[in-house]
């Protein structure tokens, strides 16, 4: 059975060698490691060179110009042929033995096509769990009900079934910028909608934010890529999702169109109740967008409060 980790990086280097060392310390045979270069200028490609003369699993390293983390990880995708699919972050690392656990979970669904795949906690350095866990262990649900609706907040760790990515060409959506935020709840919300998640309460993936990365600077990426963000609002507004959440996007979706300067898409009100919340979040979605665009003048606020002390410099 193999797994397929697919890495997206840019110009770090010297990160990355904590996850190929977890990936060392896995001692599964079934690894498949995918990293993709986002146009880095450092010495990842010699660094990747050295891990894949070394390394009992075959590496493949691709390098492609700078269109941000959402292509990245679509090329990597792209090249996938394992059973199961992982988007891993370059600054994470895998517990050490984890994979074998994975693989005997994924025995469990392999020949139930109503399953899409499977997901775990994952901890900080600390080894405390970012956000909430399942509200049950082993649960069956998706994206919408378990993560959206029932607000388990927090990174997770996805392993999805290749089959179902490359039957359906299930990839991260992108815009023009190459930086973004939101691509990754998007791409979930798309596996939701062909399957549901086996949601298991066991740590797996130890995740380290950086200064410079997407979660801590999640306003100034959004507004950076307005496109990916009207995306990402807007996939929240669809019957699945509860009503009083669609309401909080709705204003979140106004404000980005506003901050962009487009129209609402009428889809996004073909939805019932979605007209009615319409109405209610107009004044402080136009609110929201003008205080967005104030930022480009003052500087774009950080998210690091939620981080408990767990932020990294790069």
């Amino acid at each position: 059975m193999i797994i397929s980790i697919v890495t997206a990086t840019f110009n770090r280097a010297d990160l990355i060698r904590g996850l190929y060392n977890s990936l060392l310390d896995q001692h599964y045979n079934g690894i498949e490691w995918i990293v993709v270069d986002d146009g880095g200028t450092d010495r990842t490609d010699r660094v990747l060179a050295e891990f894949a003369c070394r390394a009992p699993f075959p590496i493949r390293f691709l390098r492609t110009e700078n269109r941000g983390k959402g292509a990245a990880v679509n090329h990597g995708m792209d090249l996938a042929t394992g059973d199961l699919v992982c988007i891993v972050d370059d600054d994470d690392a895998f517990l050490p033995g984890v994979l074998q656990k994975v693989a005997q979970d994924y025995a469990s669904i392999a020949e139930d096509s109503s399953v899409a795949g499977l997901s775990y906690l994952t901890l900080d350095p600390q080894g405390r769990i970012w956000g909430r866990r399942f509200p049950r262990d082993r649960m069956l649900s998706d994206h919408y009900q378990c993560r959206v609706n029932g607000r388990v907040w927090g990174d997770k760790c996805e392993f999805t079934k290749g089959s179902l990515l490359r039957a359906k060409g299930i990839r991260y959506v992108t815009g023009r910028a190459p930086s973004g935020f939101g691509a990754d709840t998007v791409f979930f919300l798309k596996v939701a909608d062909s399957g549901q998640t086996l949601y298991i309460n066991m740590p797996v993936l130890v995740k380290e934010y950086q200064a410079d990365g997407i979660s801590v600077n999640w306003r100034k990426k959004s507004l950076d890529n307005p496109e990916l963000s009207a995306q990402y609002y807007a996939a929240h507004l669809g019957p699945k999702i509860a009503p009083w959440i669609r309401l909080r996007y709705m204003v979140a979706y106004l404000a980005i169109t506003h901050f962009a300067g487009k129209s609402i898409d009428p889809g996004a009100l073909e939805v019932p109740w979605n007209r009615v919340f319409l109405c209610l979040a107009y004044l402080p979605g136009i609110w929201l967008g003008t205080r967005w665009k104030r930022y480009r003048g003052q500087g774009y606020p950080v998210s690091t409060r939620w981080l408990r002390g767990s932020l990294k410099a790069s």
